[in-house]
């Protein structure tokens, strides 16, 4: 799934939209369009597991949805921190 979430650069501190695909690794690289810093997005925090019950069928997969908020923090590429979350 294609959507384009607000990011907050690590470094110059700007918000900035990009396009992104939600299918598959919750790590993002990105790239800061004013400063050009390297930035690192994990939406891990943000999954959501959405189960679907059908009857006479066995267990389908589950499907992932993420909630995310207006502005999305990101962090350097090698911190292993998590970034603090920022509010809209």
């Amino acid at each position: 799934m294609k959507t384009r979430p607000s990011f907050v650069c690590w470094q110059c501190e700007r918000t900035f939209g990009q396009v992104v695909d939600l299918t598959g690794e919750p790590v993002l690289l990105l790239e800061c369009p004013y400063f050009g810093a390297a930035c690192k997005v994990d939406l891990a925090p943000y999954k959501q597991r959405v189960v679907t019950v059908t009857r006479g069928e066995g267990a389908g997969p589950d499907a992932v949805h993420y909630e995310l908020p207006g502005r999305i923090p990101t962090s350097e590429p090698g911190d292993k921190t998590p970034a603090q979350e920022t509010s809209t």
